[in-house]
């Protein structure tokens, strides 16, 4: 029988693959770093002293909810310091610390992303720096959720008093309920909120006005008083156990969210000695 001659293989090599597989994250992020050069600088000890100088400065608080990120890499609640304007390789703005911010891994990976590839405006400040000293008596009522505040508010305010209250400026923009509205309206809500703020330091009809802010450490109540200068700080010392019974009889609220957030401004809470007004609800 005749030999059979050898074969040469009829596929030639296949040419290397353009890009990477979806899913290969670490050939995306090589990519990535191969055509972006600037991503080499997050991991220098510059970046590393400047991530922990923005951490500190924000009290490992999230700048867009006010939450605490006390979690660790990757959990929802890790702190990422991002950048409010893209950099997109401007050193300038890339190290500018005024251009950072701590929000919480879940806020980064959702909402942040989500302006990044719509364009749309980043969220408004929860300490614009551009305040000004009330004209009118304003007294800022502080405390834990559930804790009474709003109720204190309205028990307090004249007729001709304004009222400031974050939940009551989503709900109203939003329709939905007072304690339980979608956090894609805390921008425009923020947005009105230090437009009323703003509009404390010109002249106005309200006689008075009363802000309500949860605000559990002293630096941020200090921060609040250097810029509006309150005839008054209040703080509700309500206890834990007597926000969480608040809580329960408010049937708009998402009981474990607000739960976590109690326990987290009692965890959180400093007083002021001889600064602040402190009010215990019996």
């Amino acid at each position: 029988m005749p030999r059979l001659a050898n074969l040469k293989p009829q596929l030639s090599s296949l040419a290397p693959r353009l890009g990477y597989a979806p899913g290969d994250e670490k050939a995306r992020d090589k990519q990535r770093a191969s055509t972006q050069h600037w991503r080499a600088w997050y991991k220098t000890a510059r970046w590393e002293r400047l991530r922990q100088e923005v951490l500190l400065r924000d009290l490992y608080t999230c700048q867009r909810t006010g939450v605490l990120c006390r979690g660790k890499s990757p959990a929802p609640d890790s702190p990422v310091v991002n950048h409010k304007k893209p950099h997109l390789g401007d050193p300038s703005l890339f190290w500018d610390i005024d251009n950072l911010e701590t929000v919480t891994k879940a806020v980064h990976d959702s909402v942040v992303q989500r302006e990044e590839k719509s364009g749309q405006p980043k969220f408004a400040s929860l300490f614009p720096k551009w305040l000004k000293p009330s004209a009118i008596p304003l007294t800022i009522v502080c405390g834990p959720p559930a804790s009474g505040k709003s109720t204190y508010a309205a028990q307090h305010a004249g007729p001709a008093d304004l009222v400031i209250d974050l939940d009551v400026i989503a709900s109203q923009l939003s329709g939905e309920p007072l304690h339980s509205w979608d956090d894609r309206w805390l921008h425009p809500a923020l947005l009105k909120r230090n437009d009323l703020l703003g509009s404390l330091s010109r002249p106005t009809t309200y006689r008075a006005a009363w802000f309500i802010v949860s605000e559990p450490t002293a630096a941020r109540r200090d921060w609040w008083h250097r810029m509006l200068k309150p005839k008054a700080i209040i703080v509700l010392e309500t206890p834990e156990a007597q926000c969480l019974a608040n809580a329960a009889k408010d049937a708009d609220r998402i009981q474990k969210q607000t739960a976590d957030a109690i326990v987290s401004w009692w965890f959180r809470y400093e007083p002021r000695a001889g600064a602040d007004t402190i009010l215990r609800p019996s």
